[in-house]
């Protein structure tokens, strides 16, 4: 399982953008992390400049059509909507990474027995706010 933000646990930080200008300045090593609804332009800049990003989904459309445009990561805020986009993921061969966001250890285990490819805590975001 792959675990991000964990004080414990070693990670490369996600950050928060809102815009291409911001995406330019991020280090080379760490990966943007934006809303899918409305970011068509974001998405854009991130795969003309090798960016690496995630995208927080809404839905199951928001969900396959990032993996078709190359996130690495799918950030879902709901436990029942990840266990059903990781299906998808499953079934699909998806290259992208789900990752379920939580606010507590106490969700670790849940997550896991869902079979949700990570976890992601706020500590795992730079501009972050859940």
């Amino acid at each position: 399982m792959i675990i991000i933000g964990h004080n414990l646990v070693s990670f490369k930080p996600f950050y928060k953008i809102k815009s291409n200008s911001e995406a330019a300045k991020i280090p080379s090593d760490f990966t943007a992390i934006f809303k899918f609804a409305g970011n068509e332009e974001i998405i854009k800049f991130c795969q003309k400049n090798s960016i690496n990003f995630a995208v927080e989904t809404q839905s199951i459309k928001e969900a396959l059509l990032a993996n078709a445009l190359g996130a690495s990561y799918i950030v879902v805020n709901d436990k029942k909507a990840a266990k059903n986009i990781q299906n998808l993921a499953e079934d699909y061969l998806f290259d992208a990474k789900i990752l379920l966001k939580i606010k507590n250890e106490n969700e670790i285990e849940k997550a896991a027995k869902s079979g949700i490819d990570g976890i992601l805590f706020l500590q795992g975001i730079i501009n972050g706010d859940f």
